[in-house]
């Protein structure tokens, strides 16, 4: 599993959480939204509580252990977005899982995060420079792709790349916005323009 891949609560086990609840986006849609969120306002427990209620649709209340869990992980992400960077990874399936779904998942991260950033007010506070509206697109293109399992071995390093060209660029947004108390921060976490 690479890095960008690990995280503290995994993908299976946030699948695995929010199954009884039948909801509607996965979890790796909810980080991308709460992470286009975060970029232009911050949120507090009870509103990120209704937010994850509303934006998975679900049928029943959280148990309080999945409750905790998602305000550990709004506090964790809040952290992460704001710290160095090298804490912050994508809330996607390990690489035991196919191709097409690794894809798919991180489509819907995209899909979250620019669903969040637009519910988040950041674009009415002004014109975006063009590299953050480049960016955006190239999010948008993500959201489109499609592969298949039997995509060539050259479709692991390919999905690697733009993986991590998703959580550099989301940090870099994100420090646009909130700005960073570490000067070298925002050379470190500039990604290029994919396209």
């Amino acid at each position: 599993m690479s890095d960008i891949e690990k995280v503290v609560n995994g993908f299976d086990e946030w699948d695995e959480r929010f199954a009884p609840l039948d909801a509607v986006n996965s979890p790796a849609e909810l980080q991308g939204m709460l992470c286009g969120r975060l970029c232009g306002t911050p949120l507090n427990e009870a509103d990120w509580l209704r937010l994850v209620s509303d934006f998975m649709a679900l049928t029943d209340e959280p148990d309080q252990a999945t409750t905790n869990a998602l305000l550990d992980f709004l506090k964790q992400t809040q952290g992460q977005l704001a710290g160095e960077g090298f804490s912050f990874v994508l809330l996607l399936p390990d690489d035991e899982a196919g191709m097409a779904e690794r894809v798919a998942t991180l489509s819907q991260w995209c899909h979250g995060f620019l669903s969040g950033f637009g519910a988040s007010g950041a674009v009415e506070q002004g014109d975006l420079p063009d590299e953050m509206a480049d960016t955006l697109e190239d999010f948008a293109a993500i959201v489109q792709v499609e592969a298949d399992d039997n995509d060539a071995a050259s479709a692991e390093s390919d999905f690697i790349e733009v993986a991590e060209y998703v959580r550099m660029s989301a940090l870099t947004i994100y420090q646009a916005f909130h700005g960073t108390d570490s000067p070298s921060a925002e050379s470190e976490t500039t990604p290029g323009t994919l396209h």
